[in-house]
């Protein structure tokens, strides 16, 4: 290993972890891969597979100083800055732009920044295995991870014929499964066959430029217009290109259509670190199922409750009596109470806090 680059995607908003994350403070930043900030672990896991002037972050305008602030030995020069949210494909584009531009042909693994995934070790071995894979100049390579519950929140893919013998094991790509209903994923979960998808991926510049310009002309021209930009150091040129991409996610523009895909089982151990939730997995619990994350001298005093979820930052104590199944966080000037089985809905909080003007907490 050592020739590829590193795209780490670190644009989302995180707003299934308001209030600890915000516009200025994103997801991305909080301290959840035992106590450094998600978008850090992810540079440090790339290390062993490029050297860091391979390294790429691609974000938006107002994530970009704040992603820095958490990297201070991070080149400025290494962020690319979407000019605007429009989904995966032109995040993706604009990346291959980048690179393709100083280093044609060259290979990209592509994750994205708030993934919990050890050991580094694993991981890597698993890289490796998907460069030989698309060391053939055509084939994109996913990888998948065998489900541990019929879980209803992530994408499947389902497994192919094997591509050989080798480990991890590599599979052709019979098809995509969009999130499916809970008797889906209990049939997905028996049968064997379906994996998460885990949203890495790995490719050659030319063999996904092959792939857009089959499956998705308009993103085709998008990138190629994006790589003359940069050549050029035309950034006008390179955002107005951008902005012609079509608004949509690689796996609907190109994935799950392109021709020759392989999936690489994902032998480390992974979590998305999708909301409050997924700190019980990263953290553990106690005796009684609480999960504590306390940061900046922030304490909890929980008696009589079970099963609850507190994240705290701060010269504060959290304190629960006789509390199940909840969420609380307190962060600077908000306070958040939910159940712990509507975590995922906290979009629409943010939405009504949008709403009413309250700008000032989000």
């Amino acid at each position: 290993m050592g020739s590829a680059h590193a795209v780490i995607m670190a644009g989302g908003s995180g707003t299934r972890f308001w209030p600890a994350s915000r516009s200025t403070r994103p997801k991305q930043v909080l301290p959840l891969a035992e106590g450094r900030a998600l978008v850090e672990a992810a540079v440090e896991r790339v290390a062993g597979i490029c050297p860091p002037d391979k390294v790429w972050i691609v974000t938006s305008a107002d994530q970009r100083e704040p992603i820095l602030n958490s990297l201070p030995q991070f080149p400025r020069e290494q962020v690319i800055v979407e000019p605007e949210p429009r989904d995966t494909a032109p995040c993706v584009a604009l990346a291959l732009a980048t690179v393709a531009a100083r280093d044609p042909g060259a290979t990209i693994v592509c994750l994205p920044a708030d993934h919990v995934i050890r050991p580094v070790a694993e991981f890597e071995r698993m890289i490796s295995r998907g460069e030989a894979l698309a060391a053939d100049g055509e084939t994109i390579v996913t990888f998948g991870i065998p489900p541990t519950s019929p879980d209803i929140g992530y994408g499947y893919i389902e497994l192919g014929s094997a591509r050989d013998d080798d480990a991890p094991a590599a599979y052709t790509v019979a098809a995509f499964r969009e999130k499916p209903d809970l008797p889906t994923a209990e049939r997905f979960m028996r049968e064997g066959r379906f994996w998460w998808n885990s949203g890495v991926l790995l490719f050659r510049t030319d063999a996904m430029l092959a792939q857009m310009k089959t499956h998705c002309p308009e993103l085709f021209g998008a990138a190629v217009a994006m790589q003359r930009a940069r050549e050029r150091a035309d950034e006008e040129a390179l955002y107005a290109a951008f902005r012609s991409a079509p608004q949509t996610s690689i796996d609907y523009a190109v994935i799950e259509a392109a021709g020759k895909l392989a999936v690489v089982e994902f032998t480390a151990a992974w979590d998305d670190v999708g909301g409050f939730p997924s700190l019980a997995r990263i953290m553990g619990s106690d005796d009684d199922g609480n999960t504590c994350a306390l940061f900046k001298d922030a304490s909890a005093e929980l008696l009589e409750s079970r099963g609850n979820i507190v994240y705290a930052e701060g010269d504060r104590t959290v304190a629960l009596f006789g509390v199940e199944g909840m969420v609380v966080a307190a962060v600077g000037d908000a306070v958040l109470v939910c159940p712990k089985d509507r975590a995922h809905e906290l979009k629409k909080l943010v939405a009504r806090l949008r709403e009413r003007g309250r700008e000032g907490l989000l």
